[in-house]
């Protein structure tokens, strides 16, 4: 199939964007580059895989609950100064933990508070990242393709952030990955102060002196809760992550060892797939020309993702094992994506960033839950078993959100 360049980069064409885009890619360049080089370290410093399991679980799980306060905050219009102040924030931390890396006073309980930093940092960073697009464009083409263009910048520092890491921490040790990725949140800080949007003043509204930031969270969870599609929305992200998602996160080594006998190697050839399958299904969402039907491609994406991980489950070669790999990788971004650019052009402007919010709750917040419950399920059964669970979970799921919302046609104009 042709891609039509033109169409599949449109939104570069706005000199705001292509700034951020750029500023957003070699900051996710840094974020992967961190990650490989904190679970390197916490290795290293305690020889437990337990701790790997606590670090993670502390950092995504501080980001889950101070999400619905985040997007309470940033839907008070002033989401690019939310943004600078976390991007300030994150620099902090990851330059803590490179100078505490080098003059080696780091340990692991040092590495458990400073992870619950960033991912506190995290609940208003991540919905931030993705709502501030909004405020960039108003042609909703133009929005949905930039929401996919972030997935591909996304995927690709996915792919070689954490291949360049293991050189350097191979060479160089873990300190120099968070200090390159201290350094990458500078771009983007300047890039986002340096910005000024005619559609970001106008959609600026503080709040009611008399509204209280209770009474907010609970409007966007009412609001979301009746909507006819962002609820069955969130729904259907909540399961996949919870059931789906976490079977690449904790059970691809065990796959890689124990199914396939192989290796860290072939843990890497497994995840690299998934990468490569991952930027396919972004370049081909972003050369989408029209937004009629989008509803359409969340159930379907994870549908056919618990089919791939129902078929991984048995497959025993490698090149089966990597093409349903590259599947399950096109399947997440297509349906992460997708969900993302419908929530994003449905639900009404003030709304925007406590829908986003219980997005990123769903689909990011569900998965390290989700990873701790399918690790505990893989060991009191099989492996094999776990998948087959994970995989019809995807697969009910998606069905029921299909059937759901068939007779739906969505307003993509907005409020």
């Amino acid at each position: 199939m042709a891609i039509n360049f033109e169409e599949t980069f449109i939104a570069l064409q706005a000199p705001h964007y292509r700034r951020y885009f750029v500023a957003n890619t070699i900051s996710s360049f840094g974020t992967w580059m961190q990650r490989l080089g904190i679970s390197w370290l916490v290795y290293r410093l305690t020889d437990s895989a337990s701790w790997l399991g606590i670090i993670t679980f502390v950092g995504w799980f501080s980001s889950f609950l101070l999400m619905p306060y985040a997007g309470a905050l940033l839907d008070t219009g002033r989401r690019r100064q939310i943004l600078v102040y976390s991007q300030i924030l994150g620099f902090s931390q990851a330059m803590i933990m490179a100078l505490m890396t080098f003059t080696e006073t780091i340990n692991v309980f040092w590495i458990l508070i400073l992870s619950l930093l960033l991912g506190m940092t995290n609940a208003f960073d991540m919905p931030g990242r993705h709502t501030f697009v909004s405020d960039m464009f108003a042609d909703k083409r133009k929005l949905a393709n930039a929401i996919a263009l972030n997935s591909t910048g996304f995927n690709l520092a996915r792919m070689v952030g954490p291949a360049l890491a293991g050189l350097i921490v191979a060479k160089y040790g873990e300190g120099l990955c968070f200090l390159l990725n201290s350094l990458s949140f500078l771009p983007f800080a300047w890039v986002l102060s340096t910005m000024r949007l005619e559609k970001e003043v106008e959609d600026r509204k503080p709040a009611s002196a008399q509204e209280t930031f209770k009474q907010r969270i609970y409007e966007g969870l009412r609001y979301s809760a009746g909507h006819n599609i962002i609820f069955p929305m969130l729904i259907l992200l909540s399961i996949s992550s919870f059931m789906g998602m976490s079977i690449h996160m904790v059970l691809f080594p065990v796959i890689a060892d124990r199914m396939l006998g192989g290796g860290a190697t072939t843990l890497g050839y497994l995840t690299g797939a998934m990468g490569f399958g991952a930027i396919l299904a972004a370049l081909g969402l972003a050369s989408r020309r029209k937004l009629e039907g989008i509803q359409r491609l969340p159930p379907a994406a994870f549908g056919v993702y618990g089919l791939a991980t129902i078929a991984l489950a048995f497959s025993n070669s490698m090149a089966l094992a990597m093409f349903f790999s590259g599947i399950m990788g096109g399947c997440i971004v297509m349906g992460w994506s997708s969900s993302n650019t419908l929530l994003q052009t449905i639900s009404d402007r003030d709304k925007i960033s406590r829908v986003m919010s219980l997005s990123m709750m769903s689909f990011s917040g569900m998965s390290p839950i989700g990873g701790l419950f399918m690790g505990w399920f893989s060991t009191a059964t099989t492996t094999e078993a776990a998948m087959v669970v994970g995989g019809v979970s995807c697969v009910i799921s998606a069905i029921v959100c299909a059937f759901s919302i068939r007779h739906i046609r969505p307003d993509f104009s907005g409020k």
